[in-house]
Formats: structure tokens, sequence, C-alpha cells
């Protein structure tokens, strides 16, 4: 994989995780979707959502991993 590509995927997780975002990830037919959702402590809902799709590469699916970022796999055609 590309370092760069790693590195801004590692960035923006690591970023994402500190700031007390959920990620969920899904395998849809091979390929990683991240869905990031932020809810608010004070209002107990949420307020921010977006969704990239990304490689599964080890390296990814290891950084994952790594960081308590379960990957769910009933959406990978399977």
């Amino acid at each position: 994989m590309d370092r760069e590509i790693l590195h801004e995927c590692e960035s923006k997780l690591e970023d994402w995780l500190l700031q007390g975002y959920q990620v969920m990830a899904d395998d849809v037919d091979g390929e990683l979707r991240l869905t990031v959702h932020y809810v608010s402590p004070e209002a107990g809902t949420g307020s921010e959502r977006e969704q990239e799709f990304w490689p599964m590469v080890p390296e990814i699916v290891g950084m994952l991993s790594e960081n308590g970022v379960e990957i769910n796999r009933s959406l990978g055609g399977f």
C-alpha cells in the first residue's frame, strides 16, 4: 500500500478517535466503508456523520483492529 495513503488514513482515524467519534467499518464487496459518527454527551443525539471508503488491505485492517474498530462482514457478499 502507498505509504502516503496509509499515513492519511492513520491521521484521519487518530483525529476521529481523539475527538470522540464512533467509527464503524463494514466490508462492502471487499472494500471498507467507514461510518464516522459523533454523539454529543450533553445532547445524547448524533450531530455529525460522514462515510468514506477505504481499501481493505492488511495494514488498514490491522490499524482498525488495533484501535478497537471491528469490521462488520455481513455486507461482504459471502
